[in-house]
């Protein structure tokens, strides 16, 4: 076994025993706090809060190779260390912990030295590191791999989906009940684009791709020309406006998004009863752009049709993931869970 592996292997499975046991990892914070310096545990602490997490991954990472490999000068970045932080950033993110995709790329991404002098807690800890017993080694990763467990979100896992149950009226009346439930605009937004990701990569020929954003970053600060967007390549081929509110919200501004951002035409998904599309479309007959008012229960009923059931079920797994990456609310991801089970679309429910 390489040390980069035994690094590995200390590092996530301590993590994955504290989120398992969240009194064990007390239990090595409560040690760490006893046998280590105060200095060391200031400059921990520093580090572990700082808002530039790669800092927090480098530590969990060279501290790893530290117990692994006693002889390392860990104010170096070993061999072996930027995979490992890749495969941490990966590891994190399944985990509901904030995560980076390489933290050394952040760190020194051009050179094997890691004390820089952008975070000086960073760099006294690399050179504590280097001189202390494998002991402390051991008690300074046990605090911060306890420590980093304790900030993962309490969101519950994606369960396997019934394909089998996965009919067209079963998987409207799930998204139906989403709909209907107070999201803020997420559970609007994130449903139309798991849809529209799975029609167009089952569907197409591998050159477009569906694209969303944060809940709440607006389309300016996303570079976005909407919610949702089909892509190829730096081309928008179609954009769209999601919202769990009345249509007319979005009519407004709609001819300036779509000369902002050179679009041919602009799709509104919102609600609009039927009782509204007299009145949605005089409205829409006064611009001189192509702009289209959908109903959002509507949109995802002629989407889902379009879906195998093995292709709902991707759609659904797809779901989770927007509302668990770019939406802040856990509940939300929890209530989507919650609702698979009741809708008996989860393995082993019954029909």
């Amino acid at each position: 076994m390489s040390a980069g592996s035994d690094a590995k292997d200390v590092v996530f499975g301590l993590v994955d025993g504290f989120l398992a046991d969240p009194a064990a990892g007390e239990s090595a914070i409560a040690a760490a706090r006893a046998s280590l310096a105060p200095e060391v545990l200031e400059d921990l602490d520093s580090v572990l809060s700082d808002r530039r997490i790669s800092y927090r991954d480098g530590v969990l990472i060279q501290l790893g190779y530290g117990v692994a490999d006693p002889a390392l000068d860990l104010t170096q970045r070993p061999e072996g260390a930027r995979g490992m932080a890749q495969q941490l950033g990966v590891f994190f993110a399944a985990r509901h912990i904030t995560a980076v995709k390489d933290a050394y790329q952040n760190i020194a991404k051009n050179s094997v030295s890691l004390t820089r002098n952008n975070v000086p807690a960073f760099d006294r800890l690399l050179v504590w590191a280097t001189g202390a017993t494998t002991a402390e080694r051991d008690a300074a990763l046990r605090l911060a791999c306890a420590v980093v467990a304790a900030t993962a979100r309490p969101v519950l896992p994606m369960p396997p989906v019934n394909r089998s149950a996965l009919t067209f009226a079963r998987f409207v009346d799930l998204l139906h009940a989403l709909l209907a439930s107070p999201s803020g605009g997420a559970f609007e937004q994130f449903t139309v684009a798991a849809l529209l990701h799975s029609v167009v990569s089952n569907h197409g020929e591998g050159r477009a791709r569906v694209e969303t954003k944060n809940l709440n970053a607006s389309d300016r600060s996303s570079f976005a020309a909407g919610d949702v967007q089909v892509v190829t390549g730096t081309r928008v081929l179609e954009a769209f406006e999601v919202t769990a509110n009345d249509w007319r919200t979005k009519v407004g501004a709609a001819s300036k998004t779509i000369r902002d951002n050179d679009l041919s035409r602009l799709h509104i998904i919102a609600a609009r009863p039927d009782g509204d599309r007299a009145a949605a479309s005089a409205e829409l007959r006064a611009l001189a752009e192509d702009v289209s008012v959908l109903d959002a229960r509507q949109v995802v009923e002629v989407l889902a049709a379009l879906l195998t059931r093995p292709q709902r079920a991707e759609a659904l797994t797809r779901l989770y993931e927007y509302l668990d990456r770019y939406q802040p609310d856990t509940e939300r991801v929890n209530l989507f869970v919650r609702k698979l089970g009741e809708a008996g679309l989860v393995e082993g429910a019954g029909d």
